[in-house]
C-alpha cells in the first residue's frame, strides 16, 4: 500500500508519499486575524504553522493551492470546517476556531496544538531501527483516538497517524479534524492518493462510514506496533513484538477486513478489544513463553477419551470438535488441583481443570496467560493449547459480541435520551415562537406607525422593556480568492501573503448568496422576536442599552451558525446574545445561508 520514507521539510527539501508540495509561507505573514510563525508539519492537502491569534497562540493550517483553488475540494473542505467547529470541546479532539481566504490563500485556524506527529514519532524510530510504538504505548493511542471517535457525531474518513499526536504527559489528541472532509474528497478525486489506514471502499471514491474509521483505528494499531504502514503481506504483529500473541494479529485482520461488515461495529468497541488484547492477550508480556514437550497433547487427552461416550460435563462450553469435547470430558474428571495460571510474572493458583475451564468461559484468563503442571513443571500458552485452546477462542468471541451487543444497547440508549431531549427542545421553541408572534402582533396593533417591536423581560422582579429592530440584509460582500478570482491584487509573493482579503469566520461567505435560496427578512424576524425578552436580559445584565446583531442562518439545517455583536465575537454580551441566537430554529431551505442584521435597545 504505502512505502516509508522521510517527510519533507516544509521548505519542500523532502517528500512523503501523498504529500502535495506548496512553496512556504514567510512567518509574519498576515492571514485574517492571525499572524504566521514557524513551520510545524506537513500534512496530505495543508501545512501547518505555529500562529498567533486574537485569543493568543494557535496552529495555522494553510490549504495547498492545488486543494484550495478545486470548487469541489473547496466546498468539502468548508463542510468540514464548519461542523468541526460546532462539536463541543473533547480532551482528545482539537478544537477548529476559525477559517479564512485572504487573497487566494484558504486556511483554517486550530487551538495551540502540543506535542508530535504519530507518524513523525514512528519516522525516528525506523531510522533508529527501533520498530514501533510498543504495546503499551499503543493501548493507550488506541484508547484515546477510541474515545474522540465514539463520541463524534460525524466520521473523520481520513484517520491516519498523521492524524493524531501525542505531547510529553502522553495526552493523545486528534488534529485534522478540519480537514478529513477535504482529504476524503482530495483522495476520491485522485489529487492524493490514498495512504495505508484508508479504507478500500473510500479509496475506491465511496463516502466514508463508521466502518472506515474502523478500518483506519485498526491499521493505525498495526503501524504503531510493527512501526511501518499497513501493508497486505507485511509482518504479523506478533512476530514483531516480543511476547505478543496471535490475538492482536486477528485484531487487526478483522478491523481491517476488506468487507466493512465484516468488521468491528464501532471504532470504541474495538479500542475496548485492543486494550484486552495488549494488555492482557500477549503484549504486556516480558518474554515469549516457551511450549515444553511435557505439556499435554491433544492424542494423549483424544486416547483418554476414546474410552468415554457421554456427553461434556454440564456447564463445561463445548468447542464445536466432538473429539475435543470428549477428551475435555476426560479431563475434567480429574479434580485434582495441579494446575497453576500465570499472569505476568504472578503465578495464581492451585486450580483443578474443572476451575480453569470456569475461567476460561468468564474470560478471567486469556490467550497469553500460560497454564502450569505445577507436577511436571510443563508450561504451555492457553491460546495454543490443543485443548484448552478452542476453548479460548471460543469464550473471546461470545465475550467480544456480548461487549459489542452491550455497547450497541448503550448507544440505543444514548440515542433515546437525545431524542427526547431534541423533541422536548422542539416542543419549547414552538411555545416560545408562538408566544413570540403573539407578542409581536399585539404591539404592532397597539403602535401601527412604528416599525419596532417591544418584548417584556422579567429582571430581578422588574419588567424590562426591550426594542427588536425589523431586520436588515447586510452589504454585499466583494469574491476574492475562488478559482479565476483574485481581490484587488492580493496573492502570494516571495512565500508571504498579502492581507487584503476578509476573515470569513468559517461560513465562507464570500462565495455569495445572490443566485441561492434565503429566508425571507419578515419570517427572520418573525423567528428572533420572540426572544427579544431573553435578548434584553443580555443587555440589561452587561450594562449595554442597545446592541447591533448580525448573524448567518445554515440554510439546511435551520441553525445561527454565525454571530456578531457590535461587531465582535467576544466578551459577556457576544457570548449571551450567541447563546440565545445560536438556540433558534428557522425554517432549512436548500440555499447555504441567510444572513440578517437587526437592532436591539432596552
Amino acid at each position: 500500500m504505502t512505502t516509508s520514507s522521510e517527510p519533507r521539510s516544509l521548505s519542500g527539501s523532502h517528500s512523503l508519499p501523498g504529500l502535495l508540495i506548496a512553496r512556504p509561507l514567510a512567518a509574519g505573514s498576515p492571514l485574517g486575524d492571525y499572524v504566521l510563525g514557524a513551520p510545524l508539519w506537513p500534512l496530505r492537502i495543508a501545512d501547518a504553522y505555529r500562529a498567533d491569534g486574537p485569543r493568543g497562540p494557535a496552529t495555522l493550517y494553510v490549504v495547498h493551492p492545488a486543494v484550495a483553488q478545486d470548487a469541489e475540494l473547496r466546498a468539502a473542505l468548508i463542510a468540514g470546517t464548519r461542523a468541526a467547529a460546532a462539536l463541543p470541546e473533547h480532551k482528545h479532539i482539537v478544537r477548529t476556531l476559525a477559517a479564512g481566504l485572504t487573497g487566494d490563500v484558504l486556511w483554517i485556524a486550530t487551538e495551540e496544538v502540543d506535542g508530535s506527529l504519530v507518524r513523525d514519532m514512528l519516522l525516528k524510530k525506523r531510522q533508529a531501527a527501533q520498530g514501533g510504538l510498543g504495546a503499551r504505548a499503543t493501548a493507550n493511542l488506541i484508547a484515546g483516538v477510541a474515545s474522540a471517535l465514539a463520541d463524534l457525531p460525524m466520521v473523520h474518513g481520513a484517520l491516519g497517524s498523521e492524524s493524531i499526536t501525542v505531547n510529553r504527559s502522553g495526552r493523545v489528541r486528534i488534529v485534522d479534524l478540519a480537514l478529513a472532509s477535504g482529504t476524503v474528497a482530495a483522495i476520491a478525486r485522485g489529487v492524493v492518493p490514498p495512504h495505508g489506514s484508508c479504507a478500500p471502499e473510500v479509496a475506491a471514491g465511496a463516502e466514508p462510514t463508521g466502518a472506515s474509521d474502523v478500518y483506519g483505528v485498526g491499521a493505525l494499531v498495526y503501524e504503531a506496533l510493527v512501526g511501518k504502514p499497513l501493508e497486505r503481506g507485511g509482518p504479523r504483529p506478533s512476530e514483531v513484538v516480543p511476547g505478543a500473541s496471535s490475538q492482536i494479529d486477528e485484531v487487526v485482520a478483522r478491523a481491517c477486513h476488506r468487507d466493512p461488515d465484516k468488521r468491528f461495529g464501532r471504532p470504541d468497541v474495538l479500542g475496548e478489544v485492543v486494550a484486552e488484547a495488549l494488555g492482557k492477550g500477549g503484549g504486556m508480556q516480558t518474554q515469549a513463553v516457551p511450549l515444553l514437550d511435557a505439556a499435554p497433547t491433544l492424542d494423549q487427552q483424544v486416547s483418554l477419551a476414546s474410552e468415554l461416550a457421554s456427553p461434556p460435563a454440564p456447564g463445561a462450553s463445548g468447542s464445536g470438535n466432538p473429539v475435543i469435547d470428549r477428551a475435555l470430558q476426560s479431563a475434567l474428571a480429574d479434580s485434582t488441583e495441579k494446575w497453576l495460571i500465570t499472569k505476568g510474572k504472578l503465578d495464581y493458583g492451585p486450580f483443578s481443570l474443572a476451575d480453569v475451564v470456569a475461567q476460561i468461559d468468564k474470560g478471567d484468563v486469556v490467550a497469553g496467560n500460560v497454564i502450569v503442571d505445577k507436577d511436571t513443571g510443563a508450561r504451555s500458552d492457553l491460546g495454543s493449547h490443543p485443548l484448552l485452546g478452542p476453548m479460548v477462542d471460543a469464550a473471546r468471541q461470545r465475550i467480544d459480541d456480548s461487549r459489542r451487543a452491550q455497547a450497541e444497547v448503550k448507544e440505543q440508549g444514548r440515542e433515546k435520551k437525545r431524542g427526547v431531549v431534541l423533541y422536548g427542545t422542539i416542543g419549547l421553541g414552538v411555545l416560545a415562537a408562538a408566544a413570540g408572534v403573539y407578542a409581536v402582533i399585539h404591539l404592532v396593533s397597539g403602535d401601527a406607525a412604528s416599525k419596532n417591536s417591544g418584548g417584556i423581560a422579567s429582571l430581578d422582579n422588574a419588567s424590562l422593556h426591550v426594542t427588536v429592530s425589523e431586520p436588515k440584509a447586510p452589504p454585499k460582500r466583494p469574491h476574492t480568492g475562488g478559482p479565476g478570482h483574485h481581490g484587488g491584487g492580493t496573492g502570494t509573493t516571495g512565500g508571504g501573503a498579502q492581507n487584503t482579503g476578509e476573515n470569513l469566520a468559517l461560513d465562507m461567505s464570500d462565495d455569495g448568496d445572490d443566485a441561492s435560496e434565503t429566508l425571507p427578512m419578515g419570517e427572520v424576524y418573525q423567528t428572533y422576536s420572540g426572544a427579544g425578552g431573553r435578548l434584553g436580559s443580555c443587555l440589561a445584565g452587561n450594562g449595554g442599552g442597545s446592541a447591533n446583531i448580525s448573524i448567518i442562518i445554515d440554510g439546511p439545517t435551520g441553525h445561527v451558525t454565525w454571530v456578531k455583536v457590535n461587531g465582535q465575537q467576544s466578551g459577556g454580551l457576544y457570548t449571551c446574545v450567541s447563546g440565545v441566537m445560536r438556540g433558534l430554529k428557522f425554517r432549512s431551505i436548500h440555499g447555504p445561508r441567510t444572513r440578517a442584521e437587526f437592532d436591539i435597545g432596552v
